[in-house]
């Protein structure tokens, strides 16, 4: 309970964290005495700068650069080595209720990881999907972020009897142990990962403490625009900022994963 308040909280695009961290600038800024209120407007001006850098194309892509690895998109059936399934690892989900019912709905992520996980299903012929994801929404009632992305999928052109769900994970570390038994229940060895690229090389590390060694494929970070146009570089937008977000989420989570030792590749058996 503490840990799930701590992740949303301690997140940039928390409005929690934001109104503390601008309520320690106030508060120096009005103090009697000039050293912290200097103190105060150099704090308040930090937080200008990192939040600029933290919402704008540029900044983001710097700092994204940090965590993102040399993976892309899977290029060819055969860079696949055989696979045969696809595992879509779950970037959060939203649950609209009203009219007496609840609609999931993948998020903005999410939603560039279904498209990924569909292209690859497409590339491979027909292997099994498994969308992988827990209840993260604290909506009441709430339904699985697998539930939302696998309508999303199903949407797109994955036949609903191709796609197996896995519902009780909270984080990556469950994703992998609780994976890795649909694999082996399933007789699958070979399997191709589809994650953001700011997520895959946690991911990769968090599955090798499994003993799997998945193929990545990762969605990208921006959808395409129609219209050939491109961000303005150093103009914030919602986009950007959800994307410095989560690299920012995933500092701290590689902090954590490592103090936890889930990092660590396990011996062979």
């Amino acid at each position: 309970m503490i840990l799930s308040f701590l992740k949303q909280t301690l997140q940039p695009a928390s409005i929690t964290s934001l109104l503390l961290l601008l309520a320690v600038g106030v508060v120096l800024l009005y103090t009697r005495r000039p050293a912290l209120a200097r103190w105060g407007r150099r704090w308040l001006t930090a937080m200008l700068a990192g939040y600029w850098i933290l919402s704008c194309p540029a900044g983001v892509a710097l700092l994204a650069w940090t965590v993102t690895g040399p993976y892309g998109p899977l290029a060819s059936a055969a860079d696949a080595r055989g696979a045969q399934a696809v595992v879509l690892l779950g970037a959060g989900s939203k649950n609209v209720r009203g009219a007496g019912g609840l609609l999931p709905m993948v998020t903005y992520p999410s939603a560039l990881r279904v498209l990924e996980t569909v292209r690859v299903y497409k590339l491979l012929g027909d292997p099994v999907v498994i969308v992988s994801g827990g209840t993260t929404d604290p909506v009441s009632g709430a339904r699985p972020e697998s539930e939302a992305m696998r309508i999303a999928a199903v949407a797109l052109g994955v036949p609903a009897d191709r796609i197996v769900g896995e519902s009780e994970s909270k984080n990556t570390h469950d994703e992998a142990a609780m994976v890795k038994r649909i694999l082996r229940d399933r007789g699958i060895d070979r399997f191709v990962i589809v994650t953001s690229p700011v997520h895959m090389g946690r991911s990769l590390a968090t599955f090798a403490a499994e003993g799997l060694h998945p193929v990545p494929s990762t969605a990208p970070l921006y959808q395409e625009r129609d219209d050939g146009a491109r961000l303005m570089p150093l103009m914030p937008n919602d986009t950007s900022f959800e994307i410095g977000n989560a690299v920012v989420y995933e500092w701290l989570a590689l902090v954590y994963y490592w103090w936890n030792g889930w990092l660590e590749p396990q011996a062979s058996e």
